[in-house]
């Protein structure tokens, strides 16, 4: 599975969160289920595929989080578009990084039980 995760601002930057120790939240989370690879994220790879997007944007003591599943899908004309078909977000105050990172892994968890419930059948093949 792809991982998109989002630029952060520079108040993120002021409290110590990086894009660095969010994607190795989220990839160890997706490895740990059997839905990442190093390969899903290779610059040279920009195919048209389902991704999972992570926006988390930061302001002053104030958080935001979007986790989205974002699929391919075909209209009733045949044409393929992106749409999302999972979404899960909150907002809140945070006492550190780490209390966000963490706030991140909640949405991931919420994530995969999501989408390994509804995939059972076709994750238990790829293991």
């Amino acid at each position: 599975m792809r991982l998109i995760v989002e630029d952060l601002d520079s108040d993120a930057e002021q409290i110590g969160l990086t894009e660095v120790s969010l994607r190795n939240a989220a990839e160890s989370r997706l490895r740990s289920a059997g839905l990442y690879s190093d390969y899903a994220t290779r610059s040279d790879d920009f195919g048209f595929r389902s991704y999972l997007y992570l926006n988390v944007n930061i302001l002053d003591r104030a958080f935001g989080i979007s986790l989205e599943f974002r699929k391919v899908v075909v209209d009733t004309f045949g044409e393929p578009g992106l749409a999302t078909t999972w979404n899960s977000g909150s907002t809140g105050t945070h006492s550190s990084a780490a209390f966000v990172v963490n706030s991140v892994s909640q949405h991931l968890d919420r994530f995969l039980t999501a989408y390994l419930r509804v995939n059972e059948e076709a994750c238990r093949d790829r293991r």
